[in-house]
């Protein structure tokens, strides 16, 4: 309770708390919100906004309309954030706890690992996983994971080496509780604090990533991105400036979003700290 008194303290992080819960809303809702497919060709080719009252977002080189585009990109993109920040989560979470808490050489072996993931450019190594296996938003979860499981797991495994001597670790040591049960009930609960507002940056990454995957036509090509209406209209900025002007208005925000809450959830769990 302490900790949401404190969040809902910071302007800044209910205003990203409240957006993000608005778009969730928006891309659930898309198939009521709008009557047409964002791939469907209903409309003249480049309308501007607010000049139709049924695509009052306009459209794009082929007439497709772009408030369709943007309601189904938002549904991609939040929802590769949130399933390879989970992807990243498990991964980081088994490696960082079992380097973190039996320590000797598991973990050199489990951070010389993360050390050769963490040398490749994350972007460099994503694209090239995208390419060798097929596009899909499948395979681009799990390019994200792979890049990004290492930031992850050295900070678990930073948390573990400080909690594994506490107090409580010790006293459940003595009385006989297996590491399992020491790891699971003791340690990670007092790390899930700092390992949350990791998260919330894991997932601007990831969302920023998927569109630039997409922007390089690396995307699933059945499902619509914001980051696939920016290639599309690459070369209409002049022409038309809103085909690649609102999509990626919708990454700027919605990433800002994500990290104004992360901001906002470190500030909380750190009530020493200032906004």
């Amino acid at each position: 309770m302490a900790v949401f008194k404190r969040f809902i303290r910071q302007p800044s992080a209910v205003a990203g708390a409240v957006f993000l819960l608005a778009l969730v809303a928006l891309a659930i809702t898309a198939p009521w919100l709008t009557s047409s497919s964002p791939w469907e060709m209903n409309t003249r080719p480049m309308l501007a906004p607010f000049q139709d009252s049924a695509h009052w977002l306009g459209s794009d080189l082929l007439g497709r309309d772009l408030g369709s585009g943007l309601l189904y990109g938002a549904r991609v993109s939040l929802a590769v954030g949130a399933l390879a920040s989970l992807a990243t989560l498990l991964v980081g979470l088994f490696v960082g706890a079992l380097a973190g808490y039996f320590g000797g050489w598991l973990d050199g072996v489990l951070m010389r690992i993360a050390e050769f993931f963490q040398i490749i450019p994350q972007l460099v190594l994503a694209v090239i996983l995208v390419a060798v296996l097929e596009p899909s938003l499948g395979t681009i979860v799990l390019a994200i994971a792979l890049v990004a499981w290492p930031a992850v797991a050295r900070l678990v495994r930073s948390e573990f080496l400080t909690l594994r001597q506490r107090e409580f670790v010790q006293a459940a040591r003595v009385l006989g509780q297996s590491p399992l049960g020491i790891i699971t009930q003791q340690i990670l609960p007092n790390a899930l604090a700092p390992l949350l507002v990791v998260m919330t940056f894991v997932m601007a990454t990831a969302i920023l990533t998927e569109a630039a995957l997409a922007f390089l036509g690396l995307s699933d090509p059945e499902a619509m991105s914001w980051g696939y209406m920016i290639n599309a209209s690459r070369g209409l900025l002049r022409d038309a400036w809103w085909m690649s002007f609102l999509p990626g208005l919708a990454i700027v925000l919605c990433v800002l979003a994500v990290n104004r809450v992360g901001e906002g959830l470190r500030v909380a769990f750190e009530p020493g700290r200032s906004v």
